[in-house]
């Protein structure tokens, strides 16, 4: 039977919403101001961090129907399983017969392991060519599990309202941030840059921009964002504007109101994130934001009726994207001209040592987080430097998993997505929680798509925000749950 009001009001404490709140906006602004959270200082509070709060989140959930779904929380298990077979020390017979390449690498790359060999040693070896790397990136990936299933049953009792601001303020921190230390430090580590005007990078032929080493890495932290924040000016604007009876003068008036005044705040937020975006000269940031910016710009027009509301979307985000262009002085057709086929090369030649590793490891994968080992045995071309990304998060993941980790991956993708078709066909798909929900799936595929040809979401501080946005993804408004 329906709750009654008491119930209602005694089931949902303002206090747990506001800490869960907090709570979650302080580990993504760690994650980001972090470097990305890349040093095992920053990354180890962190992965603690997230596996506290997602259990405590957890905990506090009465209704287990607005928990993460089953067979998504099976396909993220099956993965950790799979990558704890990983570690398992396993005889040099049984290892040969699952994993025939391994002692071959292991002799390469592992002088304790060819010494056993050369002498006729035990040659006991974990599936992991790295045992210590995979234990990193299981520390991770089991954290931040914990984490989603503790967020999707908090996001569907609160609602994700109130995690619209903070987010939005946080991003357009970051962006100015960006913004300023490329106008007063430049972007050449190797010419004395040094990330806040102190950090130093660890290799000087980088690019930073922001908090991040790598500019590619901070337009994959802004593609995230950046749509998300597109999404909910959408939705203000849907609410205070497209939807308001009357003609013209009163939707100027009602932009005087504080809610207006909310709305234009929102669109420079908006505005300041893709001016620093397209400061960051990123390619692969470029393109994906204009992706976003057509899917969002689609899904607005599939949403409003009016056909004059639709033209007015489309140019409004087309506008953004016309004076964050403009207002960088940034010339994107040279930067798009310049060296293309050097960086396109580059990653073939990546791919190419990539899908030899697979074709070796096909059942069972060098090791969760061990590619950059891997490419110790197999890179033969580029010698000036070192392959530890494939530049292709989906190839990596098959080098070091096999079927062993990507048969579970595809599963939880598939559900995933199954899932979030159906809250958007769900009933409060019109209601409040639609904007800020398509504002996270949008903001994931972005980043998607940049993971054919970069790594960002293998940054600890931007994997944490995606989780964040998949718990709004995949959460279940309070009233479209069954009723006890």
């Amino acid at each position: 039977m329906p709750l009654t009001a008491p119930e209602r009001s005694a089931d949902r404490n303002p206090a747990v919403a506001r800490l869960g709140v907090a709570a979650t906006v302080l580990l993504t602004a760690w994650g980001v101001f972090a470097f990305g959270a890349v040093y095992p200082w920053a990354y180890l509070p962190l992965a603690a961090a997230a596996a506290l709060l997602g259990i405590v989140l957890w905990k506090q959930t009465t209704n287990r129907a607005q928990g993460l779904p089953r067979p998504i929380l099976l396909g993220l298990g099956g993965i950790a399983a799979g990558a704890t077979l990983q570690l398992i020390p396993l005889p040099a017979a049984v290892r040969t017969v699952l994993s025939p390449s391994a002692d071959l690498v292991l002799r390469t790359i592992d002088l304790s392991f060819a010494a056993s060999a050369a002498t006729g040693g035990p040659l006991v070896h974990a599936l992991s060519i790295d045992p210590s790397a995979t234990w990193r990136g299981l520390l991770l990936l089991a954290s931040f599990t914990l984490l989603l299933a503790g967020l999707v049953p908090f996001f569907g009792r609160y609602g994700v309202r109130s995690m619209v601001a903070p987010l939005v303020t946080l991003g357009v921190a970051v962006a100015i941030i960006a913004i300023a230390q490329k106008a007063l430090l430049g972007d050449g580590a190797a010419t004395g840059m040094r990330i806040y005007g102190f950090w130093k990078p660890r290799y000087m032929l980088t690019t930073p921009f922001g908090p991040f080493v790598n500019r590619n890495h901070f337009a994959g932290w802004m593609l995230l964002v950046l749509p998300f924040t597109a999404a909910c000016l959408l939705g203000a604007a849907e609410q205070g504007v497209f939807n308001r009876r009357g003609g013209w003068r009163e939707r100027l008036l009602w932009l005087s109101t504080p809610r207006g005044g909310q709305l234009q705040l929102t669109a420079l937020a908006v505005l300041v994130m893709s001016l620093s975006l397209v400061m960051s000269q990123s390619r692969s940031g470029a393109l994906c934001f204009a992706i976003a910016m057509a899917v969002a710009a689609l899904a607005a027009a599939r949403r409003l009726r009016s056909k004059t509301m639709r033209l007015g979307i489309a140019g409004a985000l087309m506008l953004v994207v016309v004076l964050s262009m403009v207002w960088s002085d940034v010339r994107i057709s040279d930067r798009f001209a310049f060296r293309v086929d050097d960086s396109i090369r580059l990653r073939r030649d990546i791919w190419s040592v990539t899908a030899q590793i697979i074709r070796d490891f096909p059942l069972t994968g060098t090791g969760l987080n061990t590619f950059g080992i891997a490419t110790l045995a197999y890179q033969v071309v580029h010698l000036d430097m070192h392959f530890a990304e494939a530049h292709n998060d989906y190839l990596q993941l098959a080098a070091e998993g096999g079927v062993l980790l990507t048969t579970p991956a595809l599963v939880a993708l598939v559900f995933t997505a199954r899932t979030i078709w159906r809250r958007f066909a769900e009933r409060d798909s019109r209601g409040g929680s639609f904007w800020p929900r398509l504002g996270a799936v949008t903001g994931m595929i972005a980043i998607a798509l940049q993971s054919l040809v970069d790594f960002s979401l293998q940054m600890p501080g931007t994997a944490l925000l995606f989780v964040v946005f998949l718990a709004m993804a995949l959460h279940q408004p309070r009233s479209e749950t069954p009723s006890s």
